[in-house]
């Protein structure tokens, strides 16, 4: 079993998976999660996680050492 055999099969399979895989993203179904996903590099990076307090909140280390 080696590339001779396998080999000519491979093109379609690449393309098999591209055609379903732009397929999947076109679903109108997946719309609102991709665009969901398409504004996190947007999100504020100010929100607190929960469960955090506001004293260690606002006592943030920057990595430097004050003297």
């Amino acid at each position: 079993m080696s590339y001779e055999v396998y080999g000519p099969y491979l093109p379609a399979v690449m393309i098999i998976t591209f055609i379903g895989l732009f397929i999947w993203v076109l679903l109108p179904g997946n719309r609102k999660r991709f665009e969901d996903a398409s504004q996190l590099p947007f999100a504020d990076e100010d929100e607190k996680p929960a469960g955090e307090d506001s004293a260690s909140a606002d006592m943030t280390n920057s990595g430097r050492n004050e003297r």
